[in-house]
């Protein structure tokens, strides 16, 4: 039996054409993942929202990419830990046509507002006085240097942003600047 299995994973790795998908597979594939299993009429209308939004109210964890001193890639490492806190983000989609993400710091509390454009392209936006308030760079923050920390909290948000959910406790936001943000479902219970 495990020289089948030997002689099976072997054929594979000789012939990767065989054991691969097809072009016209991976292509489908990358349409599913990219325009949520839409044709390209309704990818164009508003249904990609009904199909990306569909069941993603709730709390969510963004996930930590490669650290930034050794980096070592540490996707979803510490969800658990996040999902357990505050640090979790919350997801409500009223339509369609907008999902809002909340984010609770100590300090305090902003909405991230994401309206559909068109396809999988939305147009985020922020209030800026609750956003510089609750990272600390407020009004009454007077340290050195916060202005430049202000113009760079600032300059990551409110643009355009390229929604997509590859499954359905995964969601990406790929900013026209920066890497891609990557969320996870908390767990329920």
């Amino acid at each position: 039996m495990r020289i089948g299995v030997l002689l099976a994973a072997l054929s594979a790795f000789a012939s990767p054409a065989i054991a691969a998908d097809s072009v016209a597979d991976q292509a489908q594939h990358a349409y599913d993942v990219f325009a949520a299993s839409l044709s390209q009429r309704d990818f164009l209308s508003t249904e990609y929202g009904k199909a990306v939004f569909s069941g993603i109210d709730g709390r969510w964890a963004r996930l930590a990419g490669p650290d930034a001193k050794t980096g070592i890639e540490s996707y979803g490492a510490d969800t658990d830990k996040v999902c357990k806190s505050t640090g979790a983000q919350v997801l409500h989609s009223p339509n369609p046509l907008v999902l809002d993400m909340t984010t609770t710091t100590t300090k305090g509390a902003f909405t991230q507002s994401y309206v559909l454009i068109a396809g999988s392209t939305f147009g985020e936006k922020t209030d800026l006085a609750t956003y510089l308030v609750a990272l600390g760079l407020g009004p009454g923050n007077t340290a050195p240097g916060v202005e430049q920390q202000r113009a760079f909290a600032l300059s990551v948000i409110n643009g355009v942003v390229e929604i997509y959910r590859p499954s359905p406790d995964i969601l990406v936001l790929a900013r026209d600047r920066g890497y891609p943000l990557l969320f996870a479902r908390c767990p329920t219970a």
